[in-house]
């Protein structure tokens, strides 16, 4: 009884404001609102790659956006940003050999926004896992003031249509039998053979049947150093016909060509295949687009953005815009579709600007694509290389025609210079070479799954497109895509090509010539020389002649 008293005192006490002085009663908090648990903290993903990277500064007028990092195949991906328009896709590649086995995947997220002058963005990719663990990967993009982006001809080479018409020819009775240096003892074999090849598969090149004559500018154009910062040093090569009739139409596509190794387009040297094949298209009618990569032309002094796909493809965009927004070139193009063509170095590149014109918002339809002798699993490619120096090649499809005299100096000269100087491969790059071999440490560490290579196992990952899980990046279009490759190739292995068909066959609408470049007489030629770069240059002709076939 006495405990019922005492809390019926205490409630009247309670509700007459605790019984103190003054007649005003007191407020009561409000109850807290109930919240969600939070759950932990996601875990940070480092970007292996980035392009601009955060570090630079680069043009608004350059949207284009690209950052990778390593993840998960259970890793479900959503991707934001605080910039307008903001569009963006993942593309997905399978990873292989590294010591470090939590990540499966290489993810590499494609953006495109509209960007402002002199402003800072945040672009996030956030993940979770089937088990509910969380990850976030993050880059941020500057911008400086937008600069004028004239395209600016630096000089330019006119060329009548007979001169067109023969300068194939010339160059396959000059610098083509100069640059096969053919050996002595087998060269009127080789001759004759190459000769029975040419008349059978190179009739569009020998005699193109030009129609007009050709303008050639060599011309300079606002795009970005490989780290993202602005540059108006890039150069390229643009050529056309010259009309001089109103019953002229124009073409509704415009071709880009996408150069071999060692080929400057915008130089105008006749012995020049790219610079030929330019004239070539032109002649027929055609607007045709031809970037330097980074590293030559304009930017001769720098390492060379040898097969940095993202790189390549950005660099090339830059000028194909630049040129289809300039008016000077409207009668001769009208239209929203490309045509690519590449081959060898140039076919990788081909593919790079396919699938960075499929990942980004742009107008551009591509109609086809034609990619030939290229390097597409760069990664294989390269550990090739390693495998033959280690002697632990045991007949694998990427190494069994490496050679010390012309392939491993590829490695050395080609591939290493841009990745070690523009990427965060873990290395310099004369800790990896030694003269033009590769150090006995990479081969043997590399080979071995060091943990201090699986940065540069990432970046040559990264840059290969026989590993992709999801083709989404080259299914934004509508292309017919054209794939060729010799199986005598002694320089860049056939299997990079077979692979990358096997990968795109259920994707995308494929082409494979898998007899163009394996007839008898390629078979004569790989029987009579172990020469690396004779069959690889045919095949890349034959290529040529297809395309040139197709856009009569």
């Amino acid at each position: 009884m006495r405990q019922l008293i005492l809390l019926l005192l205490v409630a009247v006490l309670s509700a007459c404001g605790g019984g103190g002085g003054g007649s005003s009663t007191a407020t009561p908090e409000p109850a807290p609102e109930p919240t969600e648990p939070t759950g932990p903290e996601p875990t940070s993903l480092v970007l292996v790659d980035a392009v601009p990277a955060s570090s630079s500064n680069t043009d608004p007028q350059l949207p284009d956006v690209s950052f990778a990092h390593l993840g998960h195949s259970d890793l479900a991906v959503t991707l934001d940003g605080d910039c307008n328009n903001f569009s963006g896709i993942t593309l997905r590649r399978q990873l292989f050999d590294l010591s470090e086995e939590n990540f499966d995947e290489l993810l590499d997220h494609r953006v495109t926004c509209n960007l402002e002058d002199n402003a800072t963005y945040q672009l996030t990719a956030d993940g979770t896992r089937s088990n509910d663990a969380a990850f976030r990967a993050e880059h941020t993009v500057n911008t400086t003031s937008a600069v004028a982006s004239n395209l600016v001809v630096q000089n330019t080479l006119d060329m009548p249509r007979s001169n067109v018409d023969d300068l194939f020819f010339g160059y396959m009775i000059g610098a083509l039998i100069d640059e096969l240096d053919l050996p002595g003892a087998v060269e009127s074999l080789i001759l004759a053979t190459l000769f029975e090849i040419a008349g059978a598969n190179w009739d569009n090149l020998v005699d193109p049947n030009a129609l007009y004559d050709v303008r050639s500018e060599r011309v300079s154009y606002l795009s970005t150093t490989p780290d993202g910062s602005p540059s108006s040093a890039l150069t390229g090569l643009v050529t056309y016909p010259i009309i001089n009739s109103s019953a002229f139409s124009a073409r509704d596509k415009v071709i880009v060509l996408m150069h071999a190794t060692g080929s400057t387009p915008s130089e105008q040297d006749p012995a020049d295949a790219w610079f030929i094949l330019a004239n070539q298209f032109a002649s027929r009618g055609y607007l045709v687009i031809a970037a330097d990569n980074f590293g030559r032309g304009g930017t001769a002094t720098e390492a060379e953005t040898y097969l940095l796909a993202n790189r390549t493809a950005r660099n090339t965009h830059h000028l194909v815009s630049a040129v289809l927004q300039d008016s000077n070139y409207d009668n001769i193009y009208n239209g929203n579709a490309i045509t690519i063509i590449g081959y060898s170095q140039g076919g990788h590149s081909a593919m790079a600007y396919y699938q960075h014109l499929a990942s980004h918002q742009h107008n551009l339809e591509v109609r086809e694509v034609y990619a030939g002798g290229a390097p597409h699993d760069l990664y294989q490619t390269f550990r090739g290389v390693l495998e033959f120096l280690d002697s632990s090649c045991n007949g694998n499809n990427y190494c069994r025609y490496v050679d010390d005299e012309t392939t491993v100096p590829f490695a050395t000269d080609r591939i290493l210079p841009g990745i070690t100087a523009y990427t965060d491969s873990g290395f310099e790059l004369s800790e990896l070479t030694d003269g033009e071999t590769l150090n006995a440490d990479l081969v043997t560490g590399f080979l071995a799954n060091d943990p201090a290579y699986d940065g540069l196992k990432v970046i040559l990952q990264l840059n290969s497109f026989t590993n992709l899980v999801s083709v989404s990046g080259f299914t934004g279009t509508s292309s017919l895509v054209h794939l060729y490759h010799s199986e005598y190739d002694r320089l860049v292995p056939h299997a990079n090509t077979a692979a990358l068909a096997n990968a795109l066959q259920d994707t995308v609408n494929l082409d494979f010539h898998e007899n163009r470049c394996n007839s008898s007489g390629y078979e004569t030629i790989f029987n009579l020389t172990e020469k690396v770069g004779v069959l690889h240059t045919l095949c890349g002709l034959s290529v040529l002649d297809d395309a040139m076939e197709d856009l009569k």
